[in-house]
């Protein structure tokens, strides 16, 4: 892996956890987000490919990542926050369809990111959830 790779991804998955925060609160295109976040000061740190198919893919397989999810979360979706249901999102994504990432490397950038930007303890669910999908198989 290249030199600065792990914080590039760090970086890319950052950025898919506010655009799908955006995403499920204002409705914006995965284009629109795009276009917005290449002007973050930030852009440099990310890992461009990785976060358009982070975002791309988590929106464009939603119902099916909700429908793993939803047998993963004691009670239901609606009940989680939108940053945590970001969260969620791009990493059960990542589990499903990145099987060269550790399950626990997206674990653990998940929980990261949650005690950053959600709620105060919405790291365990997080952990929690995804350690159920993690131990689902493929279909």
């Amino acid at each position: 892996m290249a030199e600065g790779q792990p914080q590039k991804r760090h970086w890319s998955r950052r950025f898919a956890l506010q655009s799908l925060y955006q995403w499920q609160l204002a409705g914006h295109s995965s284009d629109e987000l795009l276009a917005q976040f290449s002007k973050d000061e930030n852009w440099p740190k990310v890992d461009h490919d990785y976060y358009e198919e982070l975002l791309r893919e988590s929106i464009s397989h939603e119902k099916e990542l909700t429908d793993i999810l939803v047998n993963c979360v004691d009670g239901s979706l609606a009940r989680i926050g939108p940053i945590e249901k970001a969260i969620l999102l791009y990493a059960a994504y990542e589990m499903r369809y990145k099987q060269e990432v550790p399950k626990d490397v997206v674990i653990s950038e998940a929980v990261i990111l949650c005690k950053k930007f959600g709620s105060e303890g919405g790291y365990k669910l997080i952990n929690g959830v995804l350690d159920q999908v993690s131990r689902k198989p493929p279909d």
